[in-house]
């Protein structure tokens, strides 16, 4: 069958030709090898640039339920020193369910960009186990676009974020 033509309220079909059918045929074949070509020229820009750049990876992070807001960014407005870590903790999480372990932990003063001028105020809790975050006041970040509940009882949620 050839191709349809629509004119007002009538449909045409046209036979193919032996001239349409090779000139498809040619712009097939110049499609398949531009694609061909354009994938592997992808694969060698790829592979050379993957031993000299990495993606960060996502640090896990809890937040109280009402501090988190999927995919939204954020900015690090300050850290909390030992004490204050330790005492902050402690007070949300007196039974030690959760944070069993408040030296794994870093807490930030957080300002969340929910489209309000200011925005909102919020904490953020980062599993730092072995590894320090390198997360300084002024950075910017983004929490994941999926979180579940870590303990349901105190609205606690855990999401990945991004720096």
């Amino acid at each position: 069958m050839g191709e349809r033509t629509n004119d007002r309220n009538c449909v045409h079909y046209e036979s193919m030709t032996e001239d349409k059918q090779n000139a498809a045929g040619d712009s097939r074949r110049a499609f398949i090898k531009n694609g061909i070509l354009a994938a592997t020229t992808l694969a060698v820009g790829a592979g050379s640039t993957s031993t000299s750049a990495t993606a960060a990876p996502d640090d896990d992070a809890f937040l109280h339920g009402r501090d988190y807001y999927p995919d939204v960014d954020f900015e690090v407005l300050t850290q909390f020193g030992t004490g204050t870590r330790n005492d902050f903790l402690e007070e949300y999480d007196p039974d030690g369910d959760v944070f069993t372990d408040v030296d794994d932990w870093e807490v930030f003063v957080v300002r969340i960009e929910i489209g309000e001028s200011e925005g909102e105020l919020g904490h953020l809790m980062i599993d730092v186990d072995n590894d320090e975050p390198d997360v300084d006041p002024g950075d910017s970040g983004t929490m994941g676009e999926i979180g579940s509940f870590r303990d349901r009882e105190r609205n606690l949620i855990e999401t990945e974020v991004d720096f």
